[in-house]
């Protein structure tokens, strides 16, 4: 603004001397003519007149407000003169603002890079699609990788190791800015959830969760698989942000709710389990089914029955499928087509025992199932995987394997069992077999496994020690109190129960609870239920349809077992608790007149759960696996307690998530859910 300065003090001068309001009004109305000049041209907005200019602004409102308060004026005049004057403040302020330069810059995220101990995205590289910071959203994601320790790649290079793409874009969409070469590249391909949810959980999780995948995205890319090895990629341009007229008015930005969802999630997890280990192996030759196997079992250590032992276990004994079928996803809808890979599984089929007797591999079976009991003994979990598996195998041949080539034919058998197998068809025998009694030291192992409360580790030292036989055991070693009563009554625990008895004992203890409580039940289950004729031990379940696992457990310590004890049914306790399974009474009964003791375990399941229950403790072993391993193919989990959906998990199948619960009452609706056709107990020999 340019203001005239002569000029403008010479009529605010001649304020002083206003003799009356309309020579007051005439003098005002001049120097409002001067300030109220018209903007300076652009060359003035330099910052030095700028400076001059406001300096000058300083100084004349200073001036006015001095008058102002020397002024002799009537009342009138004053305040007249006082409005107008700051009116023409005002307006010459707006004016000088008028004329600053507008500059709006977008705020950026601030970086609050986390310590190098909690980087979990170190070494990784992102590259995002679309491939920019326009959106709120996907802003605050490139942030929060970043600090976590990824590399943000605005242009494609070989380097990148997984390529985010915003929900609401497909596969088709991603083509339009990636060349298919790249995107079949060894990179994983997920969508923006994956940021977030690692976030969540503090971990790299597994890329090829169905949560995760791309909408279109191809089986054979690189989301089958961890991103960990490159190919050689031409680089491309950088991707522009890509509209969503063409498909509709759909929109690709995300809502204001995703816009705060970085740190929530809402997990469903399909899992399927990905080979990565064998791929890696020097060896060139291409693995067999054993081999998996073994790599799968070595990776995931024990591999017990109960989850809530290990969560990371791997169950991977019952499935005959090639991997790239097992790999597959499957509907949960028992209504649906069941898929091809899923009819692999054991518990898809009928198994009552009565066909093993005329398996032309039956005498195979046996010998290779009794090297199964003893690795299991000795605590060999990754060998009695693999003989069950073979043992699966060969009960499903229609014609007696005789040679290793046709052994090696079969999914599920590799090199050494099938030169085993080839041995006994030959021989009759196996070596191996024959051998794990052939010294001393072997012969007192095995009797030394037998003793309750005694596994491998205790016996090897028992061994090492010199002790030879059950005698040296009583004299000679110190015994707990379990171990005392095991070699007490080593004869009577090693033999088997007759059926008969097994209903005898379950009479007694079912008439004991329904003397406190007619609403209780008690059902024999094991090999019982499955119909065998005899069992190795007494495995009876205790319930209440609306009974909790506090009341069920009280009424049984507190009561059932003392009054059962006074009357001499039940000779010792062994064991009142497990490892997470919900409480359990171990122990010994002997029928009345009887002086042969029977172990027998007292299991108390809460009404909501006796179905999932009931599966779990009538088995075998190798069905209840079957069905774990569909479970979690379907991304669910089944254990003793219930079949639950939206698990999570991470690397090496550790869990991250319980899950919510779909059923646990009704045994059968668990096998409609996992698309299973009903087998009654005595189906499940397999």
């Amino acid at each position: 603004m340019s203001i005239n300065k002569d000029d403008f003090f010479r009529d605010l001068d001649s304020l002083g001397y206003a003799s009356d309001d309309s020579q007051h009004e005439s003098d005002l109305t001049s120097l409002m003519r001067h300030t109220n000049t018209a903007p300076a041209p652009a060359t003035e907005l330099s910052p030095g007149p700028q400076m001059s200019t406001i300096s000058e602004y300083q100084r004349t409102h200073s001036t006015i407000s001095s008058t102002l308060a020397t002024t002799k004026s009537t009342a009138g005049s004053q305040r007249l003169a006082k409005k107008q004057i700051e009116g023409a403040t005002k307006r010459a302020a707006v004016s000088l603002q008028s004329e600053q330069p507008k500059c709006k810059k977008r705020r950026a995220p601030s970086a609050h890079v986390v310590p190098e101990s909690e980087q979990i995205f170190k070494n990784l590289k992102f590259f995002f699609v679309p491939n920019n910071d326009i959106s709120p959203a996907r802003r605050l994601r490139i942030q929060r990788s970043q600090d976590y320790g990824a590399a943000w790649a605005q242009t494609w290079s070989t380097d990148i190791t997984h390529v985010i793409v915003d929900k609401g874009l497909d596969y088709k969409e991603v083509l339009k800015v990636l060349t298919p070469e790249q995107l079949f590249a060894d990179i994983a391909i997920v969508n923006q959830d994956y940021v977030s949810d690692c976030l969540v959980f503090k971990s790299i999780l597994l890329v090829t969760q169905a949560r995760f995948r791309v909408d279109g995205t191809p089986k054979t890319s690189g989301t089958d698989k961890p991103a960990h090895a490159m190919a050689s990629i031409k680089p491309t341009g950088s991707l522009q942000e890509k509209q969503p007229q063409r498909h509709g008015r759909r929109s690709v930005t995300p809502s204001r709710s995703e816009d705060t969802r970085i740190d929530q999630m809402t997990p469903v997890a399909i899992q399927q389990e990905a080979d990565a280990a064998s791929s890696s192996q020097s060896d060139q030759r291409k693995p067999d089914a054993l081999d998996k196997l073994i790599l799968k079992v070595k990776a995931a250590g024990d591999l017990p029955l109960d989850e809530a032992d290990d969560e990371a276990a791997l169950d991977v004994t019952i499935e005959c499928g090639s991997e790239a079928e097992s790999s597959q996803k499957a509907t949960a809808n028992p209504d649906s087509k069941v898929p091809t890979w899923q009819k692999n599984f054991a518990c898809m089929e009928k198994h009552d025992g009565n066909g093993l007797n005329n398996n032309p591999n039956a005498r195979t079976i046996d010998i290779l199932q009794k090297m199964a009991v003893y690795y299991e003994r000795t605590a060999d979990n990754w060998r009695t995987t693999a003989y069950r598996k073979a043992i699966a195998a060969l009960r499903k041949q229609k014609s007696k394997i005789c040679t290793k080539a046709e052994a090696l034919a079969i999914p599920g058998i590799g090199q050494r069992l099938a030169d085993k197998i080839e041995e006994i068809v030959s021989t009759d025998h196996l070596r191996r077999l024959d051998n794990i009694n052939a010294t001393p030291e072997d012969r007192a192992l095995q009797l030394f496994l037998g003793v309750y409360g005694a596994g491998f580790a205790q016996a090897s030292k028992w061994v090492a020690k010199g002790y030879r036989s059950l005698e040296d055991l009583e004299n000679k070693a110190e015994l707990t109190a379990n171990q005392k009563i095991g070699v007490e009554r080593y004869n009577d625990f090693k033999q088997r129960i007759p059926r008969a008895e097994v209903a005898l004992h379950g009479n007694i203890i079912r008439a004991a609870v329904h003397a406190l409580d007619p609403d209780m039940e008690a059902m024999v289950a094991g090999s019982y239920r499955r119909g065998a004729a005899d069992c190795g031990d007494i495995d009876i379940l205790i319930t209440k349809s609306n009974g909790t696992i506090e009341y069920l457990r009280t009424l049984m310590i507190d009561n059932v077992v003392p009054k059962l004890m006074e009357k001499g049914f039940l000779k010792a306790s062994l064991a009142t608790t497990s490892r997470g399974d919900g409480p359990k009474w171990h122990g010994a009964s002997a029928l009345p007149g009887t002086d042969l003791w029977r172990r027998i375990d007292l299991l108390f399941v809460p009404g909501p759960e006796i179905g999932a229950a009931l599966i779990y403790f009538t088995g075998n072993d190798i069905f209840n696996r079957s069905l774990r391993l569909l479970a979690r193919k379907k991304g669910m989990r089944l254990n003793q307690h219930g079949l639950y959906k939206d698990v999570l998990r991470g690397p090496n199948q550790v869990k991250l998530t319980d899950g919510t619960l779909l059923e646990g009452q009704d045994e059968k609706r668990i096998f409609e859910i996992l698309g299973v056709p009903w087998r009654p107990p005595e189906h499940r020999i397999c």
